[in-house]
């Protein structure tokens, strides 16, 4: 499949309208989207926002669940040179009003059903003492602002002003380490990574699941924007419901699921596992964390192509790709290779670059890269260096054959006895037990090793503690054994799914 490549993210709703004006682009609860529809609706919400006082530059706050309409607005905003803001549901007050407070958002938009208990208060605690107009979708306040203009002149020379390296949305990082920073994904980078994705993972017309939430990377970039360039579906799941997203790749008949691997755990110990009619899958993807062998043994016998790949938010879209040849061994600790439309490299402590086998910080290089923090200097000039090179901040080795292995953060390694202990390498270990479900190692100081690791681990069978150290120590340096074992019913999370190793760490050190 041949896609052209566009400049800004947003021309893709007209071309597919042109093209394909009644193929189906967005499926959710509220009905679905034809192209044609969805340039209509995104036409007049653009027309309603430029009415609004939105101007190029400025930010929309959106607090919403997965849905069609979020990404209408998402699309509208960015269209007219806005930069829409995502709002987690799953967030804290306190979270959520840091966002708003950080990103001075000119109008926030409620987009929760009306029936949710929190959305009236959570609405009110983030516009409180703020000129900041709130629009909902209850008493049809939604449905009534964009009926509020119709696209004119206006609407079309603002899209003219649009340039692609412009921000198209502020995507906060998870703040493990600190307060979460926007950082500025442009139109160029969510149309060029897309096209790039397209040509590894779909085919004609993919239709995939959203049920990430689109203020993070997964939701709006791997998912949304990449199906919206290859002229695809997009069907939404407002929360993520292991039994039901079978049900709805076997209803929807989808192509293409992208998840985190806790959420294909979940799905594969449903009996809809097992029930649904899967065969309309043609690839099982996944990202955000490695996939245990037992699982991917798991997932295989659904017949569909299973693949990786390696991204963050920062730097806009996937740059590397496991290949559909890769075996089940590879795919356990590999993210791919690099993708030759990519500049990557591995750079050690002192600044070399690391040889095949050194282990090295992951550099990015190119123009579709994050445009920066907003209103954060500092942070971006630590994050992307004076040659241009983003720092990921992840350890990686490239192996024999080019196969990239990360062995873990820059800021979780950590020194026992005077040795780099790279965490990842230790749970993909663990998870090699055939009842360890999820692994996950952090470091804690210890005053006589410097720091030791601890091991949380959620069995998906009866195990041991002294089963699971007998298991390390058969394969790995007795340093990098950990010297503490704890089973759990589960770990705790992000907002985005990922594992939360600072709630770990603090439960380590306590």
């Amino acid at each position: 499949m041949s896609i052209p490549q566009r400049p800004r993210i947003t021309d893709y709703v007209q071309h597919w309208a042109t093209h394909h004006p009644t193929r189906e682009a967005l499926v959710g609860e509220s009905g679905r989207w034809t192209y044609e529809r969805l340039r209509d609706d995104v036409d007049r919400c653009a027309a309603a926002l430029l009415a609004a006082g939105v101007r190029r530059g400025d930010r929309v706050a959106l607090l919403g669940h997965p849905q069609p309409e979020c990404f209408v607005v998402f699309l509208a905003t960015a269209s007219i040179g806005g930069v829409w803001v995502g709002l987690n549901p799953k967030y804290t007050t306190a979270e959520l009003a840091h966002v708003v407070a950080d990103s001075e958002p000119a109008l926030l938009f409620g987009m929760l059903a009306p029936s949710d208990p929190e959305q009236a208060a959570t609405l009110r605690a983030l516009s409180s003492g703020r000129q900041l107009r709130v629009v909902t979708r209850e008493s049809s306040s939604y449905d009534e602002f964009i009926e509020a203009a119709r696209p004119d002149d206006r609407l079309w020379a603002a899209r003219r002003e649009v340039r692609p390296l412009d921000p198209a949305a502020m995507i906060y990082t998870s703040g493990s380490t600190g307060k979460p920073k926007g950082a500025l994904v442009p139109h160029w980078g969510l149309a060029y990574c897309g096209v790039v994705q397209a040509g590894h993972w779909y085919g004609d017309a993919p239709r995939k699941l959203c049920d990430l939430p689109l203020n993070h990377i997964g939701g709006l970039g791997d998912i949304s924007t990449s199906v919206l360039v290859a002229g695809g579906t997009v069907v939404y799941m407002p929360r993520f419901d292991p039994a039901g997203a079978l049900s709805m790749v076997e209803r929807e008949r989808l192509t293409h699921i992208y998840c985190i691997p806790t959420q294909l755990l979940a799905m594969v110990a449903t009996p809809e596992w097992r029930q649904c009619d899967l065969s309309s899958l043609e690839y099982i993807l996944w990202g955000g964390a490695a996939a245990p062998h037992s699982l991917l043994e798991t997932l295989s016998r659904t017949g569909a192509r299973l693949a990786t790949s390696y991204s963050l938010t920062e730097s806009t879209g996937s740059v590397t790709y496991t290949d559909p040849g890769d075996s089940l061994d590879v795919l356990s600790w590999s993210v791919g290779r690099v993708d030759p439309h990519y500049e990557v490299a591995l750079r050690r402590s002192e600044g070399a670059f690391a040889m095949p086998g050194e282990s090295g910080e992951l550099l990015v290089r190119g123009d579709f890269i994050t445009r920066g923090y907003f209103r954060d200097p500092e942070a971006t000039r630590a994050a992307i260096d004076a040659d241009g090179w983003l720092h990921t901040g992840d350890l990686a080795v490239r192996e024999q054959g080019g196969h990239i292995r990360l062995v873990g953060r820059l800021k979780e390694m950590f020194k026992s006895g005077g040795y780099n202990v790279y965490p990842r390498e230790i749970e993909a270990v663990l998870e090699e037990h055939p009842a360890v479900a999820l692994a996950a190692v952090v470091g804690v100081a210890d005053g006589h090793w410097g720091e030791v690791g601890h091991a949380f681990v959620v069995p998906s069978a009866p195990v041991t503690e002294a089963e699971l150290r007998e298991h390390a120590r058969a394969r790995l340096a007795n340093y990098k054994v950990p010297k503490v074992f704890r089973l759990e019913g589960e770990l705790p999370k992000l907002a985005i799914g990922k594992v939360d190793k600072m709630k770990l760490r603090l439960l380590a050190a306590s």
